[in-house]
Formats: C-alpha cells, structure tokens, sequence
C-alpha cells in the first residue's frame, strides 16, 4: 500500500493482521495508528497515516508478500488471534458452501487454520502460500491432525496461480491475502480454475471505526479523504506490502462480473470493533458482534466494514 508520502512517525506497538480500529498501544496517545486489518503484534503496522488518493495501482513487478509473511510465520498463529470472531464468521460461510468430498483451493492458506476446519468435515483442501515457513507450520498441523489424506500444502505465490493446471470445485480466501495481487489476473486465472462456489475475504476501501478514530483526533482532513484511497502499505515484518483497496460491488463489477454470478456480498467489521479497542465493555462488544455478522449485507453497513466478503459462482 504505497498510499503514504511523508514521514513515519514512531512505530506504534500493533497487534497483526486479522483484519486490518483505530486504538492500539502507541507512543504517541495523541496520534492513533490507522489499522484497517487487524494488528496484532509489533512486526506489523501501518506505514504513515496521510492519504493521498492514487489511480488504480499498476501490477507489481515483483510480489512483496511472501516475503513479508514469512519473516512473521512463526509467530503468526499467536498474531491472528485477536479477530477469532471474524475467522468464525468465515468458517461458517466456507462449510454452508463447500460439501464433504469436494476438492477447494485455499488461497494464501498461512499455517492452515481454515483449511484443517474444512478437512474435519471431509472436505479436500489444496492450500497454497508463497511463504515457505507458513506450509511448513501447516505440514506440521495436518500431520499433527492425521488429515494428510484431505489436506496438502504448497508454496505457491497467488501471483503465480496461473501455473495451476487442475480442476476444483470451490475455492476461498481470507484476511487480504487477495488484497495484495492483480485482482484482474487472479479473477481470469480463478475462472479457469474454479468450476464452483469461491467465497473471497478482501480489505475494505472504507473503516467506520477508523473513520471514528480520526474524527475523534479532529484529523477531519483524513477522515474525508479516507473512502477514496485506492492503495495503501503496510509493513508486515519488515516489509512494505502495497494492498489494493475496493467496496465489495466495485470488486465484482469490475473483476468478477464476465464469469461468476454474485451469490451474496457483506461486511465484517463493521459494527463490531477491532480488538484494538479496549474501552468498550464486553456485553457492548458481544452485541455489536451479533449485529455485525447479520446486518452485513445492507447497504449502509456493507461498504463500512474493516473487510467484505465475496460469495461467488462460476457461471455455466
């Protein structure tokens, strides 16, 4: 996300990426960190928090991200944590779609947490990452698991999918990993692929909790720039990883439109906070995460969330 054009500002204490609030441990209680994913941990944060709306972003000449994510592989799992909630939300969209005994592609699949969620209820993953230290953490948990037989992992960057040559009868994708690719490549690479359902977990263009942070600051300048930014970076153990921003019907009108129907589109996080936020009650949080997960769908709540979520059909 090459969004930022000035300076950085003393690196703020973040959690990692599970979803990219607007409140963290920072050096600088006046200035919070715009985390649209979700931080949690000090390998990653946001690159300086002055937006500057850029066109659509070019393909890159070479793919930052798996590098990014294999200096935080070995602690990623720990990282993650802090957006269980929404990672629930996903497994319960992946098996309403996908049915025991078929085959799905798991796209930048990490150490496999959704894909061993599938395998227990017998569904076949081939789970693919650029990070050779992230299959090796998944290798050892299906080995752990006994789920050899359902699940395989391979390193694969998802700029490289055109490579593939199979058959799958689903696939799926969470937390951003697709928010860093050509979106375009990867829709006509999908369509060849994919011959089922695809559910697809990206980076909102837009944070209603960000949002409030910066209005919160009086940083109304920001806070009115903030629907337009296109790109955005962010650095992910060391690395700055450019990520392509999109509202959920922009996404498919423009990438998915030619060879999928749209099955359904919402938000998460929209309603309920990120872990960042730590002033909310609990009982406030519980009920915000209820509405969330069932009120994303409307209009005004699906272009809000910290992400949205695509469900796809390969068109006949």
């Amino acid at each position: 996300m090459r969004v930022y054009a000035v300076a950085r500002p003393k690196v703020a204490r973040v959690a990692r990426v599970s979803g990219l609030g607007f409140r963290v441990d920072q050096p600088d209680s006046s200035r919070p960190t715009p985390d649209i994913w979700h931080p949690t941990s000090d390998t990653w944060h946001p690159t300086p928090d002055t937006w500057h709306p850029t066109p659509d972003p070019a393909p890159k000449a070479h793919d930052t991200a798996p590098r990014a994510y294999e200096a935080i592989a070995a602690n990623y799992d720990e990282q993650i944590r802090g957006d269980e909630w929404m990672r629930r939300a996903l497994h319960r969209h992946y098996l309403s779609v996908f049915a025991p005994g078929q085959r799905v592609l798991d796209l930048g699949c990490g150490t496999g947490t959704d894909a061993l969620v599938l395998a227990q209820r017998g569904i076949s993953v081939v789970g693919i990452d650029g990070s050779e230290s992230m299959i090796g953490a998944l290798r050892a948990k299906v080995a752990a698991a006994k789920q050899e037989h359902l699940v395989t992992g391979r390193v694969l960057s998802l700029s490289e999918l055109g490579s593939l040559d199979e058959r799958f009868d689903g696939a799926f994708s969470s937390f951003a990993a697709l928010s860093t690719v050509d979106l375009g490549q990867f829709a006509r690479d999908a369509a060849r692929l994919v011959h089922g359902r695809m559910v697809l977990h990206l980076l909102n263009r837009f944070s209603l909790w960000e949002w409030l942070g910066l209005i919160a600051r009086r940083r109304w300048r920001e806070a009115g720039r903030l629907r337009l930014q296109r790109v955005r970076n962010f650095r992910i153990g060391g690395h700055d990883v450019q990520h392509n921003l999109y509202f959920a019907r922009e996404a498919y009108a423009r990438f998915f439109a030619d060879a999928f129907t749209l099955r359904g589109a919402y938000s998460l996080g929209a309603l309920r906070p990120p872990h960042t936020v730590q002033r909310l009650p609990r009982g406030i949080v519980n009920g915000l995460e209820h509405l969330d997960v069932r009120l994303g769908e409307l209009p005004g709540v699906r272009d809000a969330g910290r992400f949205f979520v695509l469900d796809l059909k390969r068109r006949a």
